[in-house]
């Protein structure tokens, strides 16, 4: 896949041990707080999920770049850094307890 057309970022990639079956979900960037992204549907149902900071892949256009410059800070980046409102994502995620909790966010537009 061309750099250009996405960076792949993990923000800490590991064995992502979340029970269930992994289910995919495309829309809108509604809001980012926190740890959590809100994605509105084409039905304009909203999905809220829980970004875990060891084991989402965050996958967007610069995300290299970005994470490179936090490093040489002694940061790490912000999920807002990241994902902003209104782009539009691909998250796939697994369901536990009836928290959704996402194992990747690709940011398409």
């Amino acid at each position: 896949m061309r750099r250009a057309m996405g960076v792949a970022l993990a923000l800490l990639v590991g064995g992502l041990v979340v029970a269930g079956e992994a289910k995919e979900v495309t829309g809108t960037v509604k809001s980012v707080a926190g740890s959590t992204v809100v994605v509105t549907d084409k039905a304009a149902k909203d999905w809220a999920f829980a970004i875990d900071s060891k084991d989402t892949l965050i996958m967007a256009k610069g995300g290299r770049h970005k994470l490179d410059k936090a490093k040489a800070d002694g940061k790490m980046p912000l999920l807002t850094d990241l994902i902003a409102e209104k782009q539009q994502v691909i998250v796939k995620y697994t369901e536990k307890d009836g928290k959704m909790t996402a194992s990747e966010v690709r940011v398409t537009k």
